[in-house]
């Protein structure tokens, strides 16, 4: 998959606006803002001006946060940097271009120019806190410890019985089967279980560490298989090749093989 970083920021940003979770979240955070007017809303704008005011000002600024970040993010993920650059860089960017989208509403309610002496600063001053914790969570979250916390699945056939990995607990709840394995496409891992696949943007190794629960097994540096769903196993000259419970095939390279010949799979 070699989609631009715009373009993956995009999908993913339809993906997770496509559930119900961020409107009532951003809902209540304009009701709340409409009746606490912080930032001096509360005397200058009457209770129906706040709720549009801040209406118009989440409805933007989450949208270009969101996008922004991720955008800015996965752009320095293929370039090399570290996550505390992704960091920095992502919310210095979302910083901006916030603090010029509200600069802009604010022109238009009060007008308020966002070039006039001190403004633009006291802008920045009121968006880098949200930038960098927006950020974070596409640099510093993505991979590792801010994974739900495990839940029991519902008792369905196909289902992982008992507490979920954490990989698990990251998708959708009618996605949470039995892991099949774990793949890599371009910065995202294929999630596969026996109910579906989800793309997640992570790192394998990250991915992998939360399969606790469900014995697997790395055969390849961009696939990991469910030692119980693997079928079949040949080998075809230096390599593996395994089957898995779906009829998909996965390879085993060469330097995973000593692996797999002590897990009993060749």
């Amino acid at each position: 998959m070699n989609d631009s970083p715009l373009r993956l920021a995009m999908r993913d940003l339809q993906q997770v606006f496509s559930r119900p979770s961020p409107w009532v979240i951003l809902g209540a955070v304009i009701v709340a803002a409409g009746l606490s007017g912080p930032f001096g809303t509360l005397h200058s704008l009457g209770f129906g001006a706040r709720l549009v005011y801040w209406a118009v000002i989440g409805l933007v600024t989450l949208f270009s946060g969101w996008l922004f970040s991720q955008w800015t993010v996965i752009a320095l993920m293929r370039r090399g940097a570290g996550r505390i650059v992704q960091w920095l860089v992502g919310s210095a960017v979302v910083a901006v271009i916030v603090a010029l989208e509200v600069g802009v509403v604010n022109l238009v309610a009060f007008g308020i120019s966002p070039l006039s002496p001190g403004e633009i600063g006291d802008l920045l001053l009121s968006t880098t806190p949200i930038a960098l914790l927006i950020t974070a969570a596409f640099s510093l979250g993505y991979g590792g410890s801010d994974a739900p916390p495990a839940t029991v699945a519902p008792p369905v056939a196909g289902t992982q019985a008992g507490p979920l990995p954490r990989q698990l607990a990251r998708l959708p709840r009618d996605k949470r089967g039995a892991l099949l394995s774990l793949s890599v496409q371009d910065h995202y891992v294929d999630v596969v279980t026996t109910r579906g696949h989800e793309m997640l943007l992570m790192r394998l190794s990250d991915a992998i560490a939360e399969t606790e629960g469900c014995a697997g097994l790395q055969v390849h540096r961009s696939h990991w298989v469910a030692l119980d769903q693997v079928r079949a196993a040949r080998r075809e000259g230096a390599r593996g090749v395994l089957t898995l419970s779906d009829g998909r095939e996965i390879p085993v390279s060469r330097t995973y093989l000593p692996d797999a010949k002590k897990a009993g799979l060749l």
